[in-house]
């Protein structure tokens, strides 16, 4: 069957003899219309390939931000916790906490400082542990070279390591 010419003229758009269309590239190389397909098929398969990496990537960062919340709200839980159970040394009292807090089962914060207390009665202020703790005690004398507290006596155990 003979070349016939389509709307396109000469330039482009000719039927070859399979009655397929194709197109003439500017150095004169004749695309088939399959070609030209299977090249977009394949440039959008890249595409897709690069945005599904990227939305991994995203969902990575998605979760690592949801620890870094969960993080920061245990945090905040535990020093609600350690604060209210007058926890004398903040920062040794959470380590502990969290430590506790990394062996149970099913996490609890309230629980993981009431067994902090009953363990290490020393790091909170008003609890007497085995009878060779200072806190609460009276008439515990200072040799030279140590400071006093700026306040008196009733300064809690947080107050006292701020220096206020």
């Amino acid at each position: 069957m003979a070349k016939q010419i389509g709307q396109m003229g000469g330039t482009g758009g000719e039927m070859n003899q399979n009655n397929e269309s194709s197109a003439v590239g500017g150095d004169g190389v004749e695309l088939s219309e399959e070609l030209m397909w299977k090249a977009r098929a394949q440039e959008a398969e890249e595409k897709l390939a690069q945005v599904e990496a990227r939305v991994i990537e995203l969902e990575k960062e998605l979760e690592e931000s949801h620890e870094s919340v969960r993080s920061v709200e245990r945090r905040s839980a535990i020093d609600m916790e350690l604060i209210a159970a007058k926890a004398i040394d903040l920062e040794t009292a959470r380590m502990l906490t969290e430590a506790t807090i990394g062996e149970m089962d099913s996490p609890d914060v309230g629980i993981a400082v009431r067994e902090l207390c009953d363990r290490k009665p020393f790091l909170f202020a008003g609890r007497r542990g085995n009878g060779h703790g200072v806190h609460g005690a009276q008439g515990v004398s200072m040799g030279p070279g140590q400071r006093r507290w700026k306040r008196g006596p009733t300064v809690s155990g947080i107050d006292q390591l701020r220096g206020w």
